[in-house]
């Protein structure tokens, strides 16, 4: 489900991204594909999150949480970094 969190799977990151959030939609969780976008999330909270990479759904597991409330935020996070605005 969009914007589901994880513990970060990719070892070598977890130290710094200890948690990664799933941004693909809902609408596109069909076949292997999904869940393949996701935010990794620093550990520490005053670290603006720039870093973006794609982790197999067979990957995520231990559900940790939901960022349903901050979807607006997420949201305008993103299209600040892709688009400036």
């Amino acid at each position: 489900m969009q914007l589901d969190v994880f513990p970060n799977p990719l070892g070598r990151a977890r130290r710094a991204f200890p948690y990664v959030v799933v941004l693909q939609a809902d609408i596109a969780t069909l076949g292997r594909e999904r869940r393949e976008f996701v935010l990794l999330m620093p550990s520490m909270t005053n670290v603006p999150v720039t870093e973006m990479t794609n982790v197999p759904v067979t990957e995520l597991r231990g559900l940790a949480g939901n960022l349903d409330a901050f979807r607006d935020r997420i949201v305008d996070a993103i299209d600040w970094t892709f688009l400036g605005a």
